[in-house]
């Protein structure tokens, strides 16, 4: 595992962050129950990663040897590390899934991370830093993804499978994070209708004769290589147990006012 991170750098790195100013924004749609009903929010100030974690930037964490530190992990995390519930198919859970293929394209965002990972990193990080790091909720993204004046898209009112890595791009994979300039939202920040889907920190409430195999959930929001246009919208909601990981989710981090 070392070896496989040795030609990354092994500095812990928040990257370039966005100041989100606090403000009101419609969240939701009338599109997709589980987006209704639209309801006015308002969102204090924060920082937001301008792109998704990137496998660079993570292989400070995989390199480091921290990974199996429990300092960094939930209860939950430390029992899921230690092979206790749903694998989802994983073989190793000291590294992220397909991580000897995903070191050779450092630029692209990390996948192949569960929501317990994420989190970890973030801890991780945060001490790195000194920094309050963690995942977005829910709101933040969305306010970050599409300001205050109810766009569907980060970059306005109509898809273009252009501005974005998404299905009918035709890419079929990742690309480097902030490599397709316009997938850009009012804030500048990037690829947050493609590219990866990202977790967040906000638990998902079933909606009634919704039938999950978990009885916790994470919401995760954006489009990715493996979505079409309706859920590269802002407003699209998903949610999948803590464990899971595929190689479409990934996540981004918030810096925190503390």
């Amino acid at each position: 595992m070392k070896n496989e991170s040795s030609n990354l750098s092994v500095n812990a790195s928040i990257g370039l962050v966005k100041r989100i100013p606090e403000g009101h924004y419609v969240r939701g749609s009338r599109f997709h129950p589980r987006e209704a009903p639209a309801k006015a929010v308002s969102v204090p100030e924060f920082e937001i990663a301008h792109v998704q974690v990137t496998v660079s930037q993570y292989s400070a964490f995989v390199g480091s040897g921290s990974y199996g530190d429990g300092r960094w992990w939930s209860e939950a995390g430390w029992d899921w590390l230690a092979g206790k519930g749903a694998g989802w198919g994983r073989e190793d859970r000291l590294i992220p899934a397909a991580w000897s293929m995903q070191i050779r394209r450092p630029h692209h965002p990390v996948t192949g991370i569960t929501w317990y990972e994420a989190q970890a990193y973030c801890s991780w990080l945060s001490h790195q830093k000194r920094q309050a790091i963690r995942l977005p909720t829910e709101d933040e993204w969305e306010y970050a993804a599409r300001g205050e004046d109810g766009r569907p898209f980060p970059w306005g009112e109509t898809f273009d499978a252009s501005l974005t890595n998404t299905l009918e791009s035709g890419l079929l994979d990742t690309v480097e994070a902030a490599s397709i300039e316009g997938d850009i939202s009012p804030f500048e920040v990037r690829d947050m209708a493609g590219n990866v889907q990202e977790w967040t920190a906000s638990p998902y409430i079933p909606m009634p004769g919704e039938v999950y195999p978990s009885d916790v959930l994470y919401v995760a929001r954006g489009g990715s290589f493996n979505d079409t246009i309706f859920a590269a919208r802002v407003s699209y909601r998903r949610a999948y147990p803590p464990g899971f990981f595929y190689t479409f989710l990934g996540f981004r981090v918030v810096v925190a006012r503390i």
